[in-house]
Parts: C-alpha cells; sequence; structure tokens
C-alpha cells in the first residue's frame, strides 16, 4: 500500500508534515539556525523509536491484564557532536513494585519488537527523485 506524506516549507528552519490523519511539525534548535517552537527531524526519529517501545509495552501489559499505572519508559541516546548521527540508544524501563516477575522478560521481549527499530536493523530502499 502506498502511502504518502506532504511537507510543507515554513518559515526560517520550520517544515510541516502532513500524513493521512495527522500533521507534524519541526523546526531546529536555536544553536542551530532555527527558533525551537518544535522537535527537530533527529528528535522525532529518537520520539518514535520511544512511543513505538512503549507502544508495545502496552499492548503486552493489556494482553495479560497488568496495571500500566507506575511504569515508565524513557530514552537515552549518544549523538556525535560533528556529525549528528546517534551511536547509542538506551532503554530505561522502571517496573513498579509488585511486577510480577514471571513477565519481566517477556516484557522486555514484547518491546524488543518495535517495528520502527526493526527498520533500522532491516532498512527499506531509499530513491531520490526529480519530478
Amino acid at each position: 500500500m502506498l502511502k504518502k506524506i506532504k511537507v510543507e516549507f515554513g518559515d526560517g528552519k520550520k517544515l510541516n508534515a502532513t500524513g493521512d490523519c495527522f500533521t507534524a511539525g519541526t523546526d531546529l534548535p536555536v544553536e542551530k539556525g532555527g527558533e525551537g517552537s518544535a522537535p527537530s527531524p533527529l528528535d522525532l526519529f529518537i520520539t518514535s523509536l520511544a512511543t513505538c517501545a512503549a507502544y508495545y509495552a502496552r499492548n503486552f501489559c493489556e494482553s495479560k491484564a497488568l496495571t500500566m499505572n507506575g511504569i515508565a519508559l524513557n530514552v537515552e541516546y549518544i549523538e556525535d557532536p560533528e556529525t549528528f548521527h546517534i551511536s547509542k540508544v538506551n532503554y530505561l524501563l522502571t517496573l513498579p513494585e509488585g511486577f510480577p516477575e514471571k513477565y519481566k522478560a517477556a516484557l522486555l521481549r514484547a518491546i524488543d519488537l518495535c517495528s520502527v527499530k526493526k527498520h533500522l536493523i532491516n532498512p527499506p530502499d531509499f530513491e531520490l527523485e526529480l519530478i
């Protein structure tokens, strides 16, 4: 199925991407020439990884009738300041006291199924085309 995202160039460094049912805006930080009014494209990339992992965590807990109360997921990453390339992404999962031991490893495996991360492991083909 072919899907499309339309990008509109805003003022300064701002961009707006519109898909079938969403609009996402980006901007660059002030130190990179933007206004810092929205996440940068790299911020959205990391946010996509984080929210994908959280989605799989929620689905797992719901499938086992486990509460989400007290569960937190944070993502840290290391970015090279010269190349802006990310060298490491670390997921930090906090579970509430009393979370069933028998589900801990399975929850981590579920989070590891994140489809966004799988696209990094098996990347799509990229093409550039003038039309």
